[in-house]
Protein backbone atom coordinates (compact mmCIF):
# COMPACT_ATOMS: atom_id res chain seq x y z
CA UNK A 1 0.00 0.00 0.00
CA UNK A 2 2.94 2.27 1.01
CA UNK A 3 4.73 1.56 -2.84
CA UNK A 4 1.28 2.99 -4.15
CA UNK A 5 0.86 5.87 -1.71
CA UNK A 6 4.64 6.88 -3.07
CA UNK A 7 3.65 5.98 -7.04
CA UNK A 8 0.79 8.47 -6.76
CA UNK A 9 3.11 11.31 -5.10
CA UNK A 10 5.94 10.49 -7.87
CA UNK A 11 3.04 11.20 -10.44
CA UNK A 12 1.16 14.28 -8.94
CA UNK A 13 5.15 15.65 -8.47
CA UNK A 14 5.90 15.18 -12.02
CA UNK A 15 2.29 16.57 -13.54
CA UNK A 16 2.77 19.54 -11.57
CA UNK A 17 6.44 20.00 -12.24
CA UNK A 18 5.40 20.06 -16.45
CA UNK A 19 2.66 21.82 -15.53
CA UNK A 20 4.47 24.88 -14.38
CA UNK A 21 7.55 25.16 -16.11
CA UNK A 22 5.58 25.04 -19.24
CA UNK A 23 3.21 27.72 -17.89
CA UNK A 24 6.26 29.75 -17.13
CA UNK A 25 9.15 29.10 -19.85
CA UNK A 26 7.05 28.14 -22.68
CA UNK A 27 8.31 24.61 -24.94
CA UNK A 28 11.72 25.76 -23.18
CA UNK A 29 10.02 24.50 -20.08
CA UNK A 30 8.95 20.84 -21.60
CA UNK A 31 12.83 20.37 -22.74
CA UNK A 32 13.63 21.47 -19.43
CA UNK A 33 11.08 19.18 -17.44
CA UNK A 34 12.31 16.64 -19.93
CA UNK A 35 16.13 16.83 -19.13
CA UNK A 36 15.72 16.87 -15.70
CA UNK A 37 12.88 13.70 -15.63
CA UNK A 38 15.13 11.82 -17.30
CA UNK A 39 18.10 11.83 -15.65
CA UNK A 40 15.84 11.04 -12.32
CA UNK A 41 14.71 8.16 -14.28
CA UNK A 42 17.95 6.69 -15.25
CA UNK A 43 18.54 6.74 -11.26
CA UNK A 44 14.99 5.30 -10.21
CA UNK A 45 14.94 2.97 -12.73
CA UNK A 46 17.99 1.13 -10.84
CA UNK A 47 15.77 0.13 -7.89
CA UNK A 48 12.74 -2.49 -7.91
CA UNK A 49 9.67 -3.08 -6.00
CA UNK A 50 7.63 -5.74 -5.58
CA UNK A 51 3.69 -5.66 -6.61
CA UNK A 52 1.78 -8.78 -6.41
CA UNK A 53 4.88 -11.12 -6.01
CA UNK A 54 6.71 -9.16 -9.62
CA UNK A 55 9.41 -7.37 -9.58
CA UNK A 56 9.46 -4.03 -11.31
CA UNK A 57 11.89 -1.24 -11.93
CA UNK A 58 10.32 2.37 -10.21
CA UNK A 59 10.26 5.37 -12.28
CA UNK A 60 6.62 5.05 -13.59
CA UNK A 61 5.87 8.84 -13.50
CA UNK A 62 8.98 10.36 -14.83
CA UNK A 63 9.01 7.50 -17.82
CA UNK A 64 5.04 8.54 -18.28
CA UNK A 65 5.89 12.09 -18.04
CA UNK A 66 8.63 12.41 -20.82
CA UNK A 67 5.99 10.52 -22.53
CA UNK A 68 3.22 13.06 -21.86
CA UNK A 69 5.52 16.03 -22.33
CA UNK A 70 6.05 14.26 -25.88
CA UNK A 71 2.82 14.49 -27.10
CA UNK A 72 2.34 18.10 -25.44
CA UNK A 73 5.03 19.05 -27.67
CA UNK A 74 3.53 17.43 -30.46
CA UNK A 75 -0.15 19.41 -29.60
CA UNK A 76 1.88 22.89 -28.98
CA UNK A 77 4.49 22.67 -32.24
CA UNK A 78 3.71 19.36 -34.43
CA UNK A 79 5.51 16.23 -35.03
CA UNK A 80 8.56 17.77 -36.52
CA UNK A 81 9.23 19.22 -33.38
CA UNK A 82 9.40 15.81 -31.68
CA UNK A 83 13.07 15.21 -33.58
CA UNK A 84 14.81 17.83 -31.12
CA UNK A 85 12.84 16.05 -28.14
CA UNK A 86 14.18 12.79 -29.17
CA UNK A 87 17.66 13.88 -29.52
CA UNK A 88 17.65 15.83 -26.29
CA UNK A 89 16.00 12.29 -24.08
CA UNK A 90 18.82 10.29 -26.16
CA UNK A 91 21.47 12.49 -25.39
CA UNK A 92 20.58 13.14 -21.65
CA UNK A 93 20.21 9.38 -20.78
CA UNK A 94 23.13 8.02 -22.60
CA UNK A 95 25.37 11.02 -20.98
CA UNK A 96 23.45 10.06 -17.72
CA UNK A 97 24.60 6.48 -17.63
CA UNK A 98 28.23 7.10 -18.89
CA UNK A 99 29.22 9.59 -16.04
CA UNK A 100 27.39 7.43 -13.49
CA UNK A 101 29.09 4.34 -15.06
CA UNK A 102 32.43 6.36 -14.97
CA UNK A 103 32.00 7.70 -11.36
CA UNK A 104 30.90 3.87 -10.43
CA UNK A 105 34.65 2.72 -11.89
CA UNK A 106 36.95 5.42 -10.26
CA UNK A 107 38.91 4.02 -7.24
CA UNK A 108 37.54 4.49 -4.15
CA UNK A 109 38.84 5.53 -0.73
CA UNK A 110 38.27 3.57 2.14
CA UNK A 111 36.78 6.41 3.98
CA UNK A 112 33.37 4.93 4.17
CA UNK A 113 34.10 2.41 2.08
CA UNK A 114 30.77 0.12 2.17
CA UNK A 115 28.51 2.95 0.99
CA UNK A 116 31.15 4.03 -1.84
CA UNK A 117 31.10 -0.20 -2.96
CA UNK A 118 27.85 -0.22 -2.70
CA UNK A 119 27.14 2.82 -5.30
CA UNK A 120 29.40 1.21 -7.42
CA UNK A 121 27.89 -2.17 -7.71
CA UNK A 122 24.67 -0.27 -8.51
CA UNK A 123 26.02 1.64 -11.60
CA UNK A 124 28.67 -1.22 -12.99
CA UNK A 125 25.98 -4.00 -13.10
CA UNK A 126 23.01 -2.17 -14.18
CA UNK A 127 23.90 -1.85 -18.36
CA UNK A 128 20.88 -4.17 -19.63
CA UNK A 129 18.49 -1.51 -17.42
CA UNK A 130 19.72 1.75 -18.42
CA UNK A 131 19.52 0.75 -22.11
CA UNK A 132 16.21 -0.72 -21.97
CA UNK A 133 14.88 2.24 -20.11
CA UNK A 134 16.57 4.83 -23.25
CA UNK A 135 15.84 2.34 -25.94
CA UNK A 136 12.03 1.52 -24.98
CA UNK A 137 11.45 5.61 -23.74
CA UNK A 138 12.53 6.26 -27.31
CA UNK A 139 10.57 3.85 -29.44
CA UNK A 140 7.49 5.07 -26.99
CA UNK A 141 8.24 8.40 -27.75
CA UNK A 142 7.91 8.49 -31.75
CA UNK A 143 5.24 6.19 -32.06
CA UNK A 144 2.74 8.47 -29.24
CA UNK A 145 3.64 11.61 -31.10
CA UNK A 146 2.53 10.26 -34.50
CA UNK A 147 -0.01 8.54 -33.10
CA UNK A 148 -1.14 12.08 -31.51
CA UNK A 149 -0.34 14.16 -34.62
CA UNK A 150 -2.60 11.55 -36.76
CA UNK A 151 -5.88 10.92 -34.19
CA UNK A 152 -5.30 15.35 -33.64
CA UNK A 153 -5.77 15.65 -37.32
CA UNK A 154 -8.86 13.30 -37.47
CA UNK A 155 -10.52 14.20 -34.31
CA UNK A 156 -8.57 17.44 -33.39
CA UNK A 157 -9.75 16.78 -29.34
CA UNK A 158 -6.97 16.15 -26.47
CA UNK A 159 -8.45 13.41 -25.27
CA UNK A 160 -8.79 11.59 -27.95
CA UNK A 161 -5.11 11.97 -29.35
CA UNK A 162 -3.76 11.40 -25.82
CA UNK A 163 -5.85 8.30 -24.24
CA UNK A 164 -5.49 6.40 -27.96
CA UNK A 165 -1.37 7.12 -28.62
CA UNK A 166 -0.52 6.48 -24.88
CA UNK A 167 -2.58 3.36 -25.07
CA UNK A 168 -0.60 1.83 -27.93
CA UNK A 169 2.77 3.47 -27.32
CA UNK A 170 2.56 1.86 -23.35
CA UNK A 171 2.14 -0.90 -24.90
CA UNK A 172 5.02 -1.16 -27.15
CA UNK A 173 6.97 0.15 -24.49
CA UNK A 174 6.51 -2.37 -21.87
CA UNK A 175 7.06 -5.18 -24.05
CA UNK A 176 10.81 -3.42 -25.17
CA UNK A 177 11.58 -2.60 -21.70
CA UNK A 178 10.88 -6.07 -20.09
CA UNK A 179 12.41 -8.07 -22.51
CA UNK A 180 15.45 -6.06 -22.95
CA UNK A 181 15.92 -6.72 -18.86
CA UNK A 182 14.45 -9.76 -17.95
CA UNK A 183 14.51 -11.99 -21.26
CA UNK A 184 16.25 -15.37 -20.32
CA UNK A 185 16.65 -14.78 -16.70
CA UNK A 186 12.56 -15.27 -16.10
CA UNK A 187 10.41 -17.29 -17.51
CA UNK A 188 8.14 -16.40 -20.13
CA UNK A 189 4.55 -16.60 -17.53
CA UNK A 190 6.57 -14.33 -15.34
CA UNK A 191 7.80 -11.64 -17.74
CA UNK A 192 4.47 -11.67 -19.42
CA UNK A 193 2.91 -11.17 -15.92
CA UNK A 194 5.36 -8.20 -15.67
CA UNK A 195 4.27 -6.81 -18.93
CA UNK A 196 0.72 -6.72 -18.00
CA UNK A 197 1.09 -5.34 -14.63
CA UNK A 198 3.71 -2.87 -15.64
CA UNK A 199 1.57 -1.88 -18.71
CA UNK A 200 -2.05 -1.08 -16.51
CA UNK A 201 -0.69 1.15 -14.38
CA UNK A 202 1.69 3.04 -16.59
CA UNK A 203 -1.51 3.54 -18.43
CA UNK A 204 -3.55 4.60 -16.19
CA UNK A 205 -0.47 7.19 -15.36
CA UNK A 206 -0.57 8.31 -19.15
CA UNK A 207 -4.31 8.44 -19.56
CA UNK A 208 -4.36 10.87 -16.25
CA UNK A 209 -1.69 12.86 -18.26
CA UNK A 210 -4.52 14.25 -20.44
CA UNK A 211 -5.05 16.63 -17.55
CA UNK A 212 -1.35 18.27 -17.39
CA UNK A 213 -1.85 18.61 -21.45
CA UNK A 214 -4.91 20.08 -21.55
CA UNK A 215 -4.79 22.53 -19.04
CA UNK A 216 -0.94 23.49 -20.47
CA UNK A 217 -2.58 23.97 -23.81
CA UNK A 218 -5.70 25.89 -22.74
CA UNK A 219 -4.15 28.79 -20.89
CA UNK A 220 -0.55 28.78 -21.70
CA UNK A 221 -0.77 28.83 -26.37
Amino acid sequence: MINLLLIIIEVFLCYISLIILAKKFKTDGIYIFAIIATIMACLMNLKQITIMNINIPIGFGLTSSILIAGNLLTQIKGKEEIKNYLLLITITGVLSYIFLYLSSIIEISDFNYYANKSYDNIFTYNLKLSLGLIISLIISIMISSNLYYTIKRIQNKIIYSNIFSVIISSFIENIIFIIIIYLFNYSFIDIFLCILLRYIIKTIILIIGTIPIYITNKYNY
